[in-house]
């Protein structure tokens, strides 16, 4: 196993406020399609990526959610009682990600894997970070399950602009590579796609992408809610001030999302890749 150092983001990313919480039920009935129970080990995400919709879905400020994150100590345990009774599709990080920072410390999602093994359950697994690989023993184990890692440029440098403290794009295909080469069934979620990252380069992060190992493609669209606009232009104004004005005047261009998505496609056609629009 590889020293954490190889998985984990370095000096991008502010301290994190890690508090210990207990949760009261380990897999709450799941409202997205294809997924019968969510697991979700932590509480708010520490990659803090600026397009992120979760807080409004969790009722948090947006503000706490990259800074305070929770860890459900009890979790594994609940877990392990619970599997013995509720069967179904797991989705492992639906609000949150389950391989976020302090998952390389805690090891909250690993010992998860290791009652989900246990029970011999099923679980989608959807996760921006590299971390993943560190459990390539476990996830080699698991029946009927899926590992999606988020890509939405195959440029580390564009990539960083909205995904400040998420591996980079290079650190999740290789531990794409890595988890197809052991049998892991694993996909690409393209996704947000967002005008002046994903748009540069769509043939070469699909080609990136199949040369991973994936499986499969999953499109998502930019899902703007009150303030992130703002926020995501503020943010490119820092770091490449010549990309705001095109930005501000495709982020919220249907014509233009059409147009990303289609392209994806006819390249998903050509390569005998599956395609599929997300939730």
């Amino acid at each position: 196993m590889s020293s954490l150092d190889s998985f984990l983001p370095g000096g991008r990313c502010p301290p994190q406020n890690v508090q210990v919480t207990k949760a009261t039920v380990a897999l709450p009935p799941s409202r997205l399609p294809g997924l019968d129970f969510a697991l979700n080990p932590y509480a708010g995400c520490a990659h803090d990526c600026t397009y992120c919709y979760a807080p409004y879905i969790m009722r948090r400020p947006v503000a706490d959610w990259g800074r305070s994150i929770s860890a459900k100590m009890n979790l594994p345990l609940l877990l392990d009682k619970e599997l013995v009774r509720k069967k179904g599709m797991i989705g492992l990080g639906t609000v949150t990600d389950p391989y976020q920072p302090a998952e390389g410390t805690l090891m909250l999602t690993r010992r998860c894997l290791e009652m989900i093994v246990k029970h011999h359950a099923r679980a989608s697994i959807l996760t921006k970070s590299s971390l993943v690989a560190r459990d390539v023993d476990l996830l080699s184990r698991l029946e009927c399950s899926e590992v999606g890692i988020t890509i939405t440029s195959h440029d580390d440098e564009r990539a960083v602009i909205f995904e400040p403290c998420a591996s980079s794009p290079s650190m999740r295909l290789n531990a794409m590579r890595t988890l197809h080469d052991a049998g892991v069934n694993v996909y690409a979620f393209l996704g947000p796609l967002i005008p002046t990252i994903a748009d540069r380069g769509i043939e070469a992060l699909v080609d990136a992408v199949q040369r991973a190992g994936a499986s499969m493609i999953m499109i998502d669209r930019l899902n703007l809610r009150p303030g992130m606009k703002d926020r995501m232009l503020a943010r490119m104004l820092e770091v490449d001030p010549s990309s705001v004005e095109e930005l501000s005047s495709r982020i919220e261009d249907d014509a233009r999302y059409r147009t990303m998505i289609e392209c994806i496609r006819r390249l998903c056609r050509e390569r005998g890749l599956e395609c599929k629009d997300a939730f």
